[in-house]
């Protein structure tokens, strides 16, 4: 009898933990980041260099169309980048790829739009299901 609960108390651990839930795991590793703050951060970056682009070609405009330029720059961000990075938000990738495409964003902002510098130049990719540090 003892040794029938050992084995259905040991095969029940085997189960829920080949059931576990894999994006708690992909959180464990450092290299890892979730598609949420990916996004936060593409979209961070994309609004600061439109930023500093409107302020440069505005010159001595009115700091309200200023405002509302970089405004609706910040709106187009948050929409664009988005479908063009293709994340999802409780997903896990790699942090490498996500801070290259940040810089990216940064020396390619000046030149393209920002949605085509991540659908063109940005490889994020999923982090490996089991990639514990």
């Amino acid at each position: 009898m003892k040794k029938t609960l050992t084995i259905l108390f040991l095969t029940s651990i085997l189960g829920i933990s080949l059931n576990c839930n894999q994006p708690v795991l992909g959180g464990l590793s450092s290299k890892n980041i979730t598609g949420k703050d990916a996004l936060k951060k593409l979209v961070d970056a994309a609004s600061q260099i439109d930023t500093i682009y409107i302020r440069s070609i505005a010159g001595s405009s009115s700091s309200s169309s200023i405002s509302s330029a970089t405004l609706l720059a910040s709106l187009l961000n948050g929409l664009l980048v988005p479908i063009a990075a293709g994340l999802e938000d409780e997903k896990y990738y790699l942090k490498d790829g996500v801070d290259k495409c940040v810089t990216n964003i940064y020396a390619l902002g000046l030149i393209l739009d920002n949605y085509l510098t991540v659908g063109l130049s940005c490889d994020i990719k999923p982090a490996p299901v089991l990639g514990l540090p």
